[in-house]
């Protein structure tokens, strides 16, 4: 928990940052995204830009639409992120007491996302995620953001199946069937641009219903059910391509 408090602090100084600047050279790309930063070169082939956090990217005279030199960021440092299909990276944790499954456990979702515009996204991704098995979840994501400024709060809302990655087991005395269990999450988390990248943080809640069944060989095939109920704190942390 103490590494997360100190993750958490060093965001919002990186954040901060962020929002204190106020002009820069910006670079509009034909893919609709925009990047801001000190020009290093320029010339008939390429545009190469340092950004704020101190990388310098290079991009083809072909990518570039047009070039803004000491552009004041309009509308209180507006961002126009890239509209269309992308590609998100994202992994997390799961944080809480449970007496079924560990305190922490960990999750890598990659997932393809659709930009509607500067507020809204949808996405759908699959991965792997770490229960007392191991999981697939299959599931989609809402996201809708407060503002169109460089940080910005969003709200998300996601869904979906979890499909245990183990083999059934079957022994002289019992079989087990992994059933396909389901998840669902909701919170708030925070959005930036990170060089020609939108990254974010994300946190909230999450659900997830597991079901185990039981047939035991002796006693005429009797059968249990274990169930798991499991709530917890969910953390995640993306980048969109």
């Amino acid at each position: 928990m103490r590494n997360i408090l100190i993750l958490v602090s060093l965001f919002f100084c990186f954040s901060s940052q962020l929002i204190g600047q106020t002009t820069s050279d910006t670079l509009y790309l034909k893919n609709g995204s925009m990047v801001w930063g000190k020009i290093q070169e320029r010339n008939k082939s390429r545009y190469s830009i340092k950004t704020q956090d101190g990388y310098i990217f290079t991009f083809a005279m072909e990518e570039v639409d047009r070039f803004i030199p000491g552009k004041e960021l309009v509308g209180e440092n507006e961002v126009q992120r890239p509209r269309g299909i992308g590609f998100t990276m994202q992994s997390g944790m799961q944080i809480g007491p449970s007496d079924d499954v560990f305190f922490l456990l960990f999750s890598f979702t990659p997932m393809v996302t659709y930009t509607i515009n500067n507020i809204h996204s949808l996405s759908a991704g699959t991965g792997v995620e770490l229960y007392d098995e191991v999981m697939m979840p299959v599931f989609a994501e809402y996201k809708v953001s407060f503002s169109q400024k460089r940080l910005t709060p969003f709200f998300y809302i996601k869904g979906g199946v979890l499909i245990s990655l183990v083999p059934d087991e079957n022994t002289s005395y019992y079989s087990m069937d992994y059933q396909p269990g389901s998840t669902f999450g909701t919170g708030i988390g925070l959005s930036w641009p990170f060089g020609r990248y939108d990254s974010y943080i994300q946190a909230g809640y999450r659900y997830s219903f597991i079901q185990n069944i039981y047939e035991y060989k002796d006693g005429g095939g009797y059968e249990d059910v274990e169930e798991y109920n499991i709530n917890r704190l969910d953390i995640t942390f993306g980048f969109k391509f």
